[in-house]
């Protein structure tokens, strides 16, 4: 089981059908508006910088995506779209799948 956020703001599923829709700070999901989602772990990233590098993160226990970033219980592991309020522009990840499973290899 997985989801990825991808470049085109999208939260799709394993069957690459758009699950969620990101924008002003919300996820659209249905009818609703949500600010957040959550995942109780064990939760793996695999993540894709802007510069095609691909790293593999986690275990997390606890993982949220909220105002444009990804975060555990205690900090902040990356940002998926830009964020106004930064002072510093971050590097932004193209793609962040969440798994449930380890990645192979």
């Amino acid at each position: 089981m997985h989801f990825r956020i991808c470049v085109d703001a999208t939260l799709r599923g394993p069957d690459n059908a758009i699950a969620a829709r990101y924008s002003r700070g919300s996820w659209l999901l249905g009818h609703g508006l949500h600010r957040a989602f959550e995942c109780e772990g064990p939760v793996y990233l695999r993540v894709i910088g802007s510069d095609g590098s691909r790293q593999h993160l986690g275990p997390y226990d606890f993982v949220k995506a909220a105002e444009g970033a990804i975060f555990t219980r205690d900090s902040c592991l990356g940002y998926y779209t830009t964020r106004p309020e930064a002072a510093e522009s971050p590097e932004i990840w193209r793609e962040v799948a969440l798994l449930s499973d380890a990645p192979p290899g």
